[in-house]
């Protein structure tokens, strides 16, 4: 029966950590909406609903920090948790940059992009997908699901250093560019970051799975 209870609040947990991520991936495809119809309104909507992640961050490793105190894990079910509480802070950190394209995007309102948004939404879409995947990765605890998502990073990566060159194209043709460009660029670097922590999150997972701290 104590068993069964402790299934039970983990079996809750993984559902609480989906629910966020779920949330996460709403927010970045909002800011990247608000981006594409330079709407301030949305975007300001994304920021205000920000310090809901940021309860549920709160919410979620008060919960892993009470199921250890009270269960006294071990060996991998220790882990997991230990794991769950790391992936809930990237998760949010996630949600942060969402909200820092938002900010961006009522920043630039009045401007026009000196370039069509392609790359960006790819880019958004990229990291929402890995976000997914990361998290059921954990959740099925499939350590190598979770590496291959760590690869796909590299992805992120190119696409950001193809978006920074073309800009500084633009901005280097038409100085009257400078001030959008860094502003594109910006946001393509709170994209790129989103990957960075879809890493992490894969990494938390191969160590709740295997014990080992890899660098993918």
């Amino acid at each position: 029966m104590i068993r069964q209870h402790y299934e039970d609040d983990l079996a809750e947990l993984s559902r609480e950590i989906m629910k966020m991520g779920l949330r996460v991936e709403e927010a970045i495809n909002k800011a990247i909406d608000s981006l594409k119809a330079k709407d301030a309104e949305l975007a300001q909507q994304v920021i205000d609903e920000d310090d809901i992640i940021d309860q549920m961050e709160k919410d979620l490793c008060d919960k892993c920090a009470l199921i250890i105190a009270r269960e006294q894990p071990v060996a991998g079910d220790l882990r997991h948790l230990i794991s769950a509480i790391k992936i809930i802070t990237d998760i949010e950190r996630i949600a942060d940059h969402a909200a820092h394209v938002a900010k961006r995007t009522i920043a630039m309102q009045g401007e026009d992009f000196i370039k069509p948004l392609v790359d960006i939404p790819r880019m958004a879409e990229l990291g929402c997908g890995m976000l997914s995947r990361a998290i059921t990765a954990y959740v099925e605890k499939d350590a190598e699901a979770a590496i291959k998502v760590a690869a796909e990073d590299d992805t992120l990566d190119e696409l950001h250093k193809q978006i920074v060159r073309e800009l500084l194209t633009y901005m280097i043709e038409k100085p009257q560019n400078i001030e959008g460009g860094i502003a594109l660029m910006y946001i393509s670097r709170f994209l790129e970051r989103v990957g960075d922590h879809v890493r992490n999150i894969c990494e938390w997972v191969v160590f709740a799975e295997t014990g080992e701290h890899e660098n993918l």
